[in-house]
């Protein structure tokens, strides 16, 4: 079955997705690039640049177009909502950027739109088919440490407060994603990656508590934004997500712990330090075989189409999409409150 792909949303991850559909086209020739849309029509230009794509003049051209079976939106977060029931009622299958919505409700009325429609809905949470990230959970499925039971989870590094001096204080217009109305924020367009892996490998949260510092000034300096989050699972385990910079310091990495080892990496793509009940690294687990970056997203697109040819659900559902901002809004709830 070969599936028709359109793209809507050509900016940064726009070109991330054109690439992962052209290494489909060429290498498992399960589907085809049809369009591209973006207000920017240079933006699109770039996109399909070398493929057989063509540029549309708005989204209603790729929806209406009977070949176009699935598209990929990787517009800014608030636009995620009417794109996604648009598609759905064209019968589009969709793969739409994290974050999935700014509201429960709104990845709610996402979700029904789908369902109504009998289409699939999986949301770009990319980082939980990436090198170390994968390869740590199918080493805690097959019982390498055990019962995981503590974990740490790192989007951190060393930094040094910054000189006022060097911040624009007067910029009056900001991007989308650095306005709050619009976009999801630190938690919901970054950490929201190491909220879905606490969740792929102990299940679902029952509390969580949450705090944020940063942008103090001192002096002529400010300081280095840091959130630090506890999530507490069912067994009273436990996982600590952190993102920011600290002075001096990046971190520690990231790992998980078992009744019979733990797990550490500090980069994405591993290697994974494998732990016993000594104190010493038993071994290294190589990642290479996982590839790069480039590779999570042809495995997330071909969860997508898998889904599609055998009338399965993706691994990154819209249920699972929800979660993971229900978790992360929690999140922002603890710091308020």
């Amino acid at each position: 079955m070969t599936t028709g792909m359109g793209l809507i949303g050509c900016g940064n991850m726009g070109g991330v997705w054109s690439g992962a559909i052209e290494r489909r086209v060429h290498k498992q020739q399960d589907c085809t690039f049809l369009w591209a849309f973006d207000p920017n029509r240079d933006a699109a230009a770039q996109r399909v640049a070398g493929t057989n794509a063509a540029i549309a003049t708005d989204a209603e051209t790729v929806f209406r177009d009977s070949r176009v079976g699935a598209v990929v939106i990787c517009t800014p977060t608030f636009t995620h909502v009417d794109l996604v029931i648009a598609a759905a009622q064209a019968g589009k299958h969709i793969l739409v950027e994290k974050p999935m919505a700014l509201t429960l409700g709104d990845c709610r009325r996402m979700i029904d739109a789908c369902s109504q429609a009998g289409v699939k809905l999986a949301v770009g949470q990319t980082v939980r088919f990436w090198g170390a990230f994968l390869r740590t959970r199918q080493l805690v499925e097959a019982g390498v440490i055990g019962q995981p039971w503590v974990a740490q989870l790192d989007r951190m590094g060393a930094t040094a407060p910054t000189p006022l001096d060097a911040i624009d204080m007067g910029q009056q217009r900001r991007p989308w994603r650095y306005d709050t109305q619009l976009a999801g924020g630190n938690i919901l367009e970054g950490v929201v990656h190491e909220l879905d892996c606490a969740r792929a490998i102990f299940g679902e949260v029952i509390a969580a508590s949450c705090t944020a510092s940063g942008k103090i000034i001192d002096g002529n300096h400010r300081s280095p934004i840091l959130m630090q989050a506890l999530l507490e699972f069912s067994g009273r385990r436990h996982a600590t997500v952190r993102m920011g910079g600290l002075v001096g310091y990046n971190g520690g990495g990231s790992w998980v712990s078992g009744t019979r080892g733990t797990l550490h990496f500090n980069h994405w793509e591993g290697p994974i330090d494998v732990y016993g009940p000594g104190r010493e690294a038993l071994r290294q687990e190589d990642c290479s075989d996982l590839g790069a970056g480039d590779e999570a997203y042809d495995r997330e697109l071909a969860d997508l189409l898998d889904a599609v040819r055998d009338d399965g659900e993706p691994e990154n559902s819209g249920g699972n999409g929800m979660r993971n901002i229900g978790l992360g809004l929690a999140l922002y709830r603890s710091i308020e409150t």
